[in-house]
């Protein structure tokens, strides 16, 4: 049964990570939702109305920030995410300690809903399954990037509890699209055949979610506009090998014979499949993906091949 969504007024959210790759499209998603949207983030992106400019591992400018903007919602994005090296980085305990302190200091200005994204990584990655992950899904990080994540979801939980905050917890899958670090699987896969290279990968029989990132924006969006509470996956609720997304760019490429599918070692503790229900998503928070898997990869292709070099 859907149930349906409880919307809470649109007014002033902060929107942290506001230039990364899935903070931009929320920021575009929240001002289509009616909310005020002021944002931090680095670079400041030209023609963004109320960008602000704040260390948010510093304790001083995080309480500035806050107590300046004195917002009602909050949308906390940024993290380190520096590709490959995030999974073992020590500045996930950085994140970790300034996530939850801003959250205190949102709390502090009378701050009444909070959202937060956490991570697929945070789940129990033994098994062999084939039945997409719930919420309830133990949780038993194999990295230190998970386990960060995964300590910020339980205390922020608990502090949110204490204060009276509404609070929900995104567990982000494997978006993909835009503005994606170039040297991620889709983008290093196009970026090859367009240069006219062989475009190599891990194993192509391992099963992901993936989810074009304006839409993972748009349930972001979505999870701040409403009410819902706790954890809720954010993916696309499909598996596909990463062989038949590989595959599916040659064809869209027009370069298949280029493909090295399965070149790559594999890394160690992958997950064989890591797909997301998303039940919670559909019927409690009212999203649904607006854009196919063929129009993502396309407007990836187009977006790479316009980029100079």
């Amino acid at each position: 049964m859907t149930i349906a969504l409880r919307e809470t007024k649109p007014g002033r959210v902060l929107v942290t990570g506001a230039a990364g790759f899935i903070g931009r499209w929320a920021v575009a998603a929240l001002r289509e939702l009616g909310f005020d949207v002021h944002a931090v983030g680095r670079p400041m992106r030209p023609g963004v109305e109320n960008w602000h400019q704040a260390d948010l591992l510093d304790a001083k400018a995080r309480s500035a920030l806050i107590r300046t903007v004195k917002p009602d919602h909050l949308l906390h994005t940024a993290w380190f995410t520096g590709h490959k090296r995030f999974w073992t980085a020590p500045q996930n305990v950085d994140w970790l300690v300034a996530s939850l302190d801003l959250l205190a200091e949102f709390a502090a200005v009378d701050g009444r809903r909070a959202v937060l994204v956490g991570s697929c990584a945070e789940y129990d990655w033994a098994g062999s399954d084939t039945e997409p992950w719930r919420e309830d899904r133990p949780c038993h990080p194999a990295t230190l990037y998970g386990q960060a994540k995964h300590d910020v979801a339980q205390q922020a939980a608990s502090l949110a509890a204490s204060r009276g905050i509404s609070f929900a917890w995104g567990r982000v899958f494997t978006p993909i699209g835009l503005y994606e670090e170039p040297e991620r699987l889709v983008p290093s896969v196009i970026r090859a055949l367009l240069a006219g290279q062989r475009a190599t990968t891990g194993p192509g029989d391992l099963v992901r979610d993936f989810l074009d990132v304006r839409d993972a924006g748009y349930a972001f969006a979505r999870l701040v506009a409403g009410d819902v509470s706790g954890a809720v996956n954010i993916g696309s609720g499909q598996g596909l090998s990463i062989g038949d997304i590989a595959r599916q760019i040659g064809a869209l490429t027009g370069r298949p014979e280029l493909l090295g599918i399965g070149a790559r070692p594999p890394r160690a503790g992958d997950p064989p499949f890591m797909v997301a229900d998303v039940k919670r998503l559909r019927d409690e928070v009212g999203f649904q993906p607006r854009f196919t898997l063929d129009e993502t990869l396309n407007d990836a292709i187009d977006f790479w091949q316009a980029q100079p070099g």
